[in-house]
């Protein structure tokens, strides 16, 4: 399938997530139906942790599909033995949802610790439009943009994450550490790790397969699961705003004058052509030294894969925590790799800034 945000203008696109696919998609109306749909105790909602009863409960900003407000956020929590290492994992995993089903009394009364907890971090809740996009960019295509020794000595690294799938490796694409490889899998780990549903077992390792409820499993079906990734696949990339204003010109050139693109890569290819997303998909460490946080295999504390900046306007808060309110706030939050880029913009003309955000408010 073709994807162009081009053509797609934002009235197009606001029709689109209203009232379903241009030329008839029963699938894509069903998905939409589904990632709508406020599930119930007697679907099995709950694991008995859940952080929303539907998909659109946290991915709704600007749009169903779209990013969540600071209140969404859910923590993960595990032990790094004070800082100095190694980081281990709590029991049960690092995810905590922040609510319990309405049969639990005191559902909203969110834990104020975990066993062996030393360390905590926030997430926030992503946007998931234009992930159809993404899932078609090739593999190699990600790897071919890593620098893992930094060979041209700019202090950007960037790495692919790498995942062991059904015995076979896979390069992450999404989720805040690329830990999820398609948008299929994308899919079954948030039906349970956010909605505590499970979904049959497909044999690669990101479905729920079981829970203690009294509802038989899997919960959702294997059909559901397809329409809700149909879905999410035809959600076209957030198109541009069009300015003409010459600032936003300007902008883009500081944009890649101080160095935002190496890591914001303005488009990656894929088999249906260039997809414009403003990311290079790779792990980046952008946190300061000394930084506390959540690590896994291939990923330690402190990476994070660089978020696609398609569409950004519209997605605050931003990082990784929701840390940064707006975007002058999220240039400010970038450390360590990204240290010289913010230290270029920092010493930028009052104007230069004002354009660079002019265009990243384009986007």
């Amino acid at each position: 399938m073709q994807f162009s945000h081009v053509a797609l203008g934002a009235v197009c696109v606001s029709f689109l997530f209203m009232q379903g696919q241009p030329g008839g998609d029963p699938q894509f109306d069903r998905g939409r139906a589904l990632f709508d749909k406020p599930f119930s105790l007697v679907e099995g909602l709950g694991a008995p942790e859940m952080n929303a009863d539907s998909c659109r409960g946290c991915h709704h900003d600007p749009g169903i599909g779209g990013a969540g407000a600071l209140e969404l956020n859910v923590s993960r929590f595990g032990n790094d033995n004070g800082g100095l290492g190694p980081f281990t994992n709590v029991p049960g995993g690092q995810g905590l949802s922040k609510l319990f089903p309405p049969s639990v009394h005191g559902r909203e009364e969110y834990p104020t610790g975990v066993a062996g907890a030393d360390v905590f971090e926030q997430r926030q809740t992503p946007s998931v439009i234009g992930h159809g996009a993404i899932d078609q960019i090739p593999a190699a295509v990600i790897v071919a943009n890593e620098d893992v020794n930094d060979a041209n000595g700019d202090g950007i690294f960037g790495v692919a994450r790498r995942l062991i799938v059904a015995s076979n490796m896979e390069i992450g694409r999404f989720g805040w550490k690329a830990q999820v490889p398609r948008l299929a899998d994308f899919v079954n780990d948030a039906m349970f790790g956010e909605l505590g549903l499970t979904t049959p077992d497909n044999g690669r390792g990101f479905a729920g397969l079981d829970d203690a409820d009294n509802v038989a499993d899997p919960e959702v079906t294997q059909a559901q699961v397809d329409d809700i990734a149909h879905f999410m696949a035809m959600l076209p990339p957030p198109p541009r705003g069009g300015s003409i204003d010459p600032k936003v010109t300007e902008g883009l050139k500081t944009f890649h004058s101080i160095g935002c693109a190496k890591c914001h890569t303005p488009s990656l290819s894929s088999p249906t052509g260039p997809v414009p997303l403003f990311s290079n998909l790779l792990l980046h460490n952008v946190m300061p030294v000394g930084f506390r946080g959540m690590s896994e295999p291939g990923a330690d504390a402190g990476f994070f894969r660089t978020p696609p900046l398609w569409g950004i306007k519209g997605t605050a808060p931003y990082m990784h925590d929701g840390r940064a309110e707006d975007l002058r706030g999220a240039i400010m939050a970038h450390f360590s790799e990204a240290e010289a880029v913010r230290v270029n913009y920092e010493n930028l003309k009052t104007s230069e800034q004002d354009a660079l955000i002019l265009f990243l408010e384009d986007l």
